[in-house]
């Protein structure tokens, strides 16, 4: 079996790795850089040597495995060659759907096929065998793939203080004699110190923020981060308010209601807001159908800031001339709920940290990350010992060596043979 890393050998995000046999090539992700421009062409990031790979290698891709709906590992898959086979988890595809219709404009997605957890399937030569993972990304996967007598083990990206820990604490005992796991590491690095909390943890420390804030919550996170919706819905819950949530949000929890007990639009403590310019760019996209379905359980703003010492509310920098219009600021508090470099990326979410701070608002970073901890990246390989560990995903890939024995580098471009 031979492995090689199109990207991602030195970098978080825009993952792509190629595994082939002497039948079969597959491809596990195929992610967008994580500084892509979203005036660009999704194909003028496809790496050359994947570009060679489609249109010059002459071999053709047995399938392709798709880890989680982020667009670091699945934003390219739109420039698959026809009828190539693709493969994710069920929810993923909503989400992934729901992103595409939603947020990217002249963006395709390929057909594909779906797995489920720890059900195996034959891709040409190799048997793939996906892993539930507990990940910031709802239906996360990582995937165990053998052929001759050969075992490879891709991670995705994975964490273990989530809401779904128990999935990697019992991971080591499902799995064989690993020879290769490709293991990623985003927190290697800079971020080795950093003190990450649980989930749970997190929601403790929303609650004692929300109980000393005598004003209106305001919380800004991603809209697909289930598990930090669900900390955020708890906290509010515990402190006896309500949950406001845009319309956008509302449609991600009704999608993914039909794979599990999650809070939605419906429940009685949740209720949905309508920003204008939200709106506005729904409509303009054909998407009055979302606006409408979610009506029956709407706030009008003023609402919102009668009772707005009994609120949560989810906000974005597209809220800021509503939040002008109708909100009184008096006493109230911002929360920010995500990776802290979003901020030198987003120029829209730097005025939103601005306009909250010239407005007296009281500012909290609350936040703990969808990856693992350097300490849950050592004991997942201790209990698996893989004969040899490969670095990926992250900035930092010559620190493993600090933490792991038997780490092998491996370049962009680099071709290895992995054996039993």
């Amino acid at each position: 079996m031979k492995i090689k890393i199109h990207r991602g050998a030195r970098e978080v995000g825009g993952s792509c790795v190629e595994i082939s046999g002497k039948l079969s090539t597959i491809l596990v992700d195929l992610g967008l850089p994580l500084d892509f421009n979203r005036e660009e062409t999704t194909e003028s990031y496809l790496p050359d040597s994947v570009r060679s790979l489609f249109h010059h290698s002459g071999k053709s891709i047995t399938g392709v495995l798709l880890s989680h709906p982020h667009l670091d590992h699945y934003g390219l898959a739109g420039e698959l060659p026809p009828d190539t086979p693709v493969y994710c988890g069920r929810a993923s595809w909503d989400l992934m759907k729901a992103t595409v219709q939603f947020s990217l404009n002249n963006y395709s997605l390929p057909e594909v096929r779906h797995f489920n957890d720890r059900e195996k399937f034959k891709l040409g030569e190799f048997t793939i065998t996906p892993y539930l993972m507990d990940h910031s990304a709802f239906d996360s996967y990582s995937f165990l793939i053998s052929g001759r007598a050969v075992n490879v083990f891709y991670s995705g990206d994975f964490r273990g203080h989530g809401r779904k820990s128990r999935l990697l604490a019992k991971l080591p005992d499902l799995l064989p004699e690993i020879d290769a796991l490709l293991m990623e590491g985003t927190l290697v690095g800079n971020r080795n110190e950093e003190i990450q909390s649980s989930e749970s943890d997190l929601e403790d420390e929303f609650v004692k923020v929300i109980d000393q804030t005598q004003g209106i919550t305001l919380v800004t996170t991603a809209s697909q981060n289930i598990d930090r919706l669900v900390t955020i819905f708890r906290a509010a819950k515990r402190c006896n308010r309500l949950f406001v949530i845009d319309f956008y949000t509302a449609e991600i929890l009704d999608i993914l209601k039909q794979y599990g007990k999650l809070p939605n639009a419906e429940w009685p403590r949740i209720r949905v807001c309508y920003p204008r310019f939200l709106a506005r760019q729904f409509e303009k996209n054909g998407n009055e159908n979302i606006l409408n379905r979610h009506r029956k359980n709407g706030i009008r703003w003023t609402r919102i800031n009668e009772k707005k010492q009994k609120i949560v509310m989810l906000v974005r920098p597209g809220f800021i001339a509503d939040i002008k219009r109708f909100l009184d600021l008096d006493n109230a508090v911002w929360i920010y709920s995500m990776w802290l470099g979003y901020f030198e990326r987003s120029s829209s979410l730097r005025k939103l940290k601005s306009f909250f701070l010239e407005q007296g608002v009281n500012y909290k970073y609350l936040h703990t990350s969808g990856h693992a901890r350097i300490t849950d990246l050592k004991e997942f390989v201790r209990k698996v010992s893989p004969k040899k560990i490969i670095p990926i995903h992250s900035f930092h890939p010559e620190q493993y060596h600090e933490f792991f024995d038997n780490v092998q580098m491996v370049e962009n471009g680099e071709e290895i043979e992995i054996s039993s």
